[in-house]
């Protein structure tokens, strides 16, 4: 890469790339690898996204350090008056938001004033991955205002990581289809693995990508009751981590599943 990086943004590369070598459904690979940015590029903000081309609008969304209702916002209303994410789209390569419009013009936005700036989103950059013609996952990454904008070696690293990522995914189509990424349904997995109805939300979420306070906003409750819930599903799906854990839920992990205790 030719890149002088920090002990720090190497460990975060590094486990990255592990994560990226490790096939598995679309929506897990991708909530898999979001610390890991943050902790890489030193951003604050990230969403990741999958393209429904024939729905013509963006889900099955993960994201860190940003309001859920604020991203239910986005989902339902601000992507189709989004003045920039459909021109980072069209590049097929590491694009900072302020290559596609000056800063100066997309603060004087709608989508600016009452999307981005409600989480504290200033300077970002995007990168967006191919199957052929089709864009099957993209990595939006963002810095407060008190930080710097990204640099032309972000951008370069951006790039080299956006290579490994779209090879994943495409190894993650290849595995499980090439639709849109599985959702869990909570009912279901609640039936399937002996988990309450509530644990099986708190599942549901942790393996699409949210963090403990993405799940508490999302459903409601306190911090400590999500690590509680959290607790008791790694216990009976037999795993230690989220990601394990995603893989354990969409039926990927080759061993077997431990019979519940109820």
């Amino acid at each position: 890469m030719g890149l002088s990086l920090s002990s720090g943004r190497v460990v975060a590369l590094l486990a990255l790339m592990r994560e990226l070598a490790h096939t598995r459904d679309a929506l897990a690979l991708r909530g898999a690898i979001t610390h890991h940015l943050l902790d890489l590029f030193e951003a604050d903000y990230l969403a990741s996204y999958e393209w429904n081309a024939e729905a013509g609008r963006f889900e099955a969304g993960v994201y860190l350090n940003m309001d859920p209702a604020n991203l239910a916002r986005y989902e339902a209303y601000y992507q189709y008056r989004d003045p920039i994410t459909f021109k980072l789209q069209a590049r097929r390569q590491a694009t900072a938001v302020a290559e596609v419009m000056p800063q100066d013009q997309l603060v004087r936005t709608e989508f600016f004033n009452d999307f981005l700036q409600r989480d504290g989103l200033w300077w970002g950059m995007n990168v967006y991955a191919y199957d052929g013609a089709r864009n099957v996952g993209d990595i939006r990454l963002w810095r407060s205002r008190r930080r710097e904008n990204f640099g032309r070696d972000d951008l370069r690293l951006l790039d080299d990581v956006g290579r490994a990522f779209a090879a994943a995914l495409k190894s993650a189509r290849a595995l499980t289809g090439a639709g849109t990424a599985r959702r869990l349904e909570p009912v279901s997995l609640a039936d399937r693995f002996g988990l309450t109805l509530r644990e099986a939300e708190v599942a549901a979420l942790a393996a699409q990508g949210l963090g403990d306070a993405g799940i508490a906003a999302r459903l409601a409750i306190g911090h400590a009751t999500v690590r509680t819930h959290l607790g008791r599903v790694f216990q009976k799906a037999g795993v230690a981590s989220r990601s394990a854990l995603a893989a354990r839920l969409l039926g990927q992990d080759p061993d077997p599943w431990p019979h519940p205790q109820m």
